[in-house]
């Protein structure tokens, strides 16, 4: 896979008055759960396998979201080990209207490749070889601390 999966924006969704909590703005558990879901489509594709989450790690949310915001993701597969791929995502939100996007949130999911019976199998490793964008992950694997 060279580079197909560096980085992809996808599982976008607005905000409706069912996903907010008791503040009124969007409850984190759901923002998480849409995460947990759109990161876990990349990783199906990469690894064409099923997938299961295994760590979810140093997730913050940084501003609230509001009914009628819409909401997507930033997911970026940093690296593959023998059956597990590591990504990192941010979360943006944009009112309807507003002309400019706001990170509401960041973090770092693992998911392990799995066959029918839940047995870990083998992930093809993740070769970047675009020095831009290699980069670009050695910037955000030092944030994370990965």
């Amino acid at each position: 896979m060279k580079n197909a999966f560096y980085q992809v924006e996808m599982g976008d969704f607005f905000v409706s008055s069912g996903m907010l909590n008791h503040l009124n703005i969007l409850h984190g558990g759901v923002l998480l759960k849409h995460c947990d879901s759109t990161v876990g489509v990349l990783a199906n594709r990469y690894s064409q396998s099923r997938v299961l989450t295994v760590a979810i790690k140093n997730f913050n949310f940084a501003c609230p979201a509001h009914v009628g915001d819409h909401i997507w993701f930033r997911v970026t597969l940093l690296k593959t080990g023998h059956h597990s791929m590591t990504f990192a995502v941010s979360i943006f939100s944009q009112g309807f209207e507003d002309s400019t996007a706001t990170k509401i949130g960041e973090g770092l999911m693992v998911f392990v490749a799995v066959s029918e019976k839940l047995r870990p199998v083998l992930v093809k490793p993740y070769v970047v070889t675009d020095a831009e964008q290699q980069t670009k992950l050695n910037e955000l694997m030092s944030k994370f601390d990965v």
